[in-house]
């Protein structure tokens, strides 16, 4: 077909010029509902992703504030062995000065056993004690 039968068909109001012109006003309304939808989809998509980022962003605070907690715990962790190790050592020290008492206790009955023993030897000598 010549330019000018299409544009004679088109515009001659015959049953093909209608038919033609309601399929090309189909097509062209298809592209624009096609277009309008896809527009739609992308700004779903933006809304998706800016809460997505903004999810992302939260995650992130949450992280850094456990990251926080954690290094804090760890120093509240080792200052804690710290002090452990220091009772540790201070029982140590204790428990040498216990068994240094119970020495001295032993060393002291044992004296106090032979000044018994001596004063019972002076009176059977005869002497005052």
């Amino acid at each position: 077909m010549t330019p000018e039968q299409v544009l004679a068909f088109i515009g001659g109001g015959s049953v093909a010029g209608i038919v033609i012109d309601r399929l090309v006003t189909w097509v062209l309304g298809r592209r624009k509902e096609r277009t309008t939808l896809a527009d739609y989809e992308t700004q779903i998509a933006e809304r998706l992703l800016g809460r997505m980022d903004a999810q992302l962003s939260g995650a992130e605070t949450k992280l850094h504030l456990a990251e926080t907690q954690m290094a804090a715990a760890n120093l509240t962790i080792a200052g804690l062995r710290e002090e452990l190790a220091q009772a540790k050592a201070e029982v140590a020290h204790l428990r040498t000065e216990v068994q240094a008492r119970k020495n001295v206790a032993a060393e002291r009955d044992q004296l106090l056993i032979q000044n018994a023993q001596l004063k019972a030897k002076i009176q059977t000598l005869g002497g005052t004690p």
